[in-house]
């Protein structure tokens, strides 16, 4: 049983002109568009998606995180079609803190999308889970990716040098961090834990 109490599936969250939605078997082969993709995966703790079986795994992995809530995995969802993810992992409630990290399909990058989903998934983890910080870490040359976090508000908070083997090569991280008291100031929200997240379904 989910310990959030979100009953069988993630709720679906609004973004700015998409939806991030539970995963299902219809999305298999969009899953495995997207992570078969070696550039998609090139900075990920995940190896390509090559067959179907593959993807069935992957999704069978996010449904067993879902249940331990470990793991939240999202789709993104623009004009009916899974174009990337969203997730929070690592999701440690005694210390109120999570990672975030996300995808999206190579033929939308440079479009903005990943700034029009992700801030739904932190109001997420910030308002339903009360999760004092989450935290991410991208490789030093990831340059779109740390656009992204350093866009949203994250701090750059070290380096963790040579700390992945991915993909034939020894990989560093930059960490980043947000806090929820300064996402609420940027967004201009009440820190109160009056608002809550207002799904979709």
């Amino acid at each position: 049983m989910n310990p959030d109490q979100l009953g069988t599936r993630l709720p679906t969250l609004a973004g700015e002109g998409l939806q991030l939605r539970w995963l299902t078997e219809a999305d298999l082969p969009s899953l495995q568009a997207i992570f078969a993709d070696p550039q998609v995966v090139r900075y990920m703790a995940t190896e390509p998606l090559g067959t179907r079986a593959a993807a069935e795994q992957y999704l069978q992995s996010i449904r067993e995180g879902f249940l331990e809530g470990s793991l939240y995995q999202w789709g993104i969802e623009l004009e009916g079609e899974i174009i990337g993810t969203c997730t929070l992992a690592a999701i440690d409630r005694q210390n109120r803190h999570a990672q975030i990290g996300f995808a999206l399909k190579r033929d939308c990058w440079g479009r903005g999308l990943i700034l029009k989903a992700v801030p739904a998934v932190i109001e997420f983890a910030f308002k339903r889970l009360q999760s004092h910080r989450i935290g991410a870490d991208a490789d030093p040359r990831n340059v779109a990716s740390i656009r992204v976090l350093e866009k949203l508000g994250f701090q750059r908070e070290g380096l963790l040098r040579e700390c992945y083997f991915h993909m034939g090569e020894i990989q560093d991280a930059l960490l980043f961090g947000l806090l929820q008291r300064d996402w609420f100031a940027a967004a201009g929200h009440r820190n109160d834990g009056s608002q809550s997240v207002k799904p979709v379904d």
